[in-house]
């Protein structure tokens, strides 16, 4: 249930955070940190339990996590896939095992000034905030490495396939997705029965950020596209290579749906990764 979870909050909630990220870092260096903050570790029902929380609203300060684990602390601090971060398993094994609650909020100058930046600032401000947490709390430390490793490259396949316009968010959307705001592009359903990927006006950066959290190898954007597209997915695994031969859901795979629908398709390369590599972290200090 936790690999399920893991995949959720990946897919959906973090890539509100991180999809504009990159273009920004070099220009912009972010200097913000919490005021105050609470970490507690948490003892959820396995039967059942909610996961979820970030910053509410969107453009303040309020970071509040329910039965958040390390690694999904870690994703909320770096704009990186999940499968790109290592040395999590060396970590103390309480420390793999616990689940946190986290509430931890900036003052008020930090509050007025995050409500003024531009949405791409913000974002790296919020990231720091917790990077800084993180480091003061769990002692972490990491690195960063480049690495040359084998990628997919996103090319169309098909062209005209893809729609500029189409239905915006509904209310449904806007109410579950709250002061957050419902994002271009985000995943919903589970992996017994399938997921559904929803794109209101998405980029090619957008949807190669989701693609990226979706398969193990990393995937670059060479379709040359500029547009924001609409569309709405429905698949059921990944590759074809995962169904078995007597499966009976009707949904394709991702890697199906994405060259029959999008009229795109991936094409093995190789390139430059940056990986991060968690080198310590323990068990939290005392609030």
């Amino acid at each position: 249930m936790l690999k399920l979870i893991r995949a959720l909050i990946a897919a959906g909630l973090f890539l509100a955070l991180t999809h504009a990220i990159i273009a920004q870092a070099q220009t912009y260096t972010p200097t913000m940190t919490f005021d105050v903050a609470s970490i507690r570790q948490s003892n959820p029902d396995p039967n059942g339990f909610r996961v979820g929380g970030g910053f509410s609203p969107a453009d303040s300060s309020h970071f509040s996590l329910e039965n958040n684990d390390f690694w999904n602390l870690v994703l909320w601090a770096y704009p990186i896939d999940g499968h790109r971060i290592e040395g999590l398993r060396r970590l103390p094994v309480d420390l793999q095992h616990a689940t946190f609650n986290v509430q931890a909020r900036a003052g008020d100058a930090s509050e007025e000034r995050l409500a003024k930046l531009p949405k791409e600032q913000r974002l790296l401000e919020q990231q720091h905030m917790v990077q800084i947490l993180l480091a003061e709390r769990f002692n972490l430390k990491v690195h960063w490495e480049t690495r040359d490793v084998p990628t997919y490259d996103l090319v169309v396949a098909k062209k005209g396939k893809l729609q500029t316009t189409g239905a915006p968010p509904t209310e449904d959307e806007i109410t579950s997705w709250g002061d957050r705001g419902v994002p271009p592009i985000y995943q919903r359903g589970d992996s017994r029965y399938g997921f559904e990927y929803i794109a209101h006006s998405a980029t090619m950066s957008d949807l190669v950020q989701m693609l990226s959290g979706q398969f193990s190898v990393p995937i670059v954007d060479k379709t040359g596209l500029t547009g924001k597209y609409y569309f709405h997915l429905k698949t059921y695994q990944s590759e074809s290579s995962e169904r078995a031969i007597d499966e009976t859901n009707p949904w394709p795979p991702l890697e199906t749906a994405i060259y029959d629908e999008l009229g795109l398709k991936f094409v093995h390369s190789h390139g430059p990764v940056d990986y991060l590599v968690v080198d310590h972290a323990e068990m939290p200090s005392a609030n």
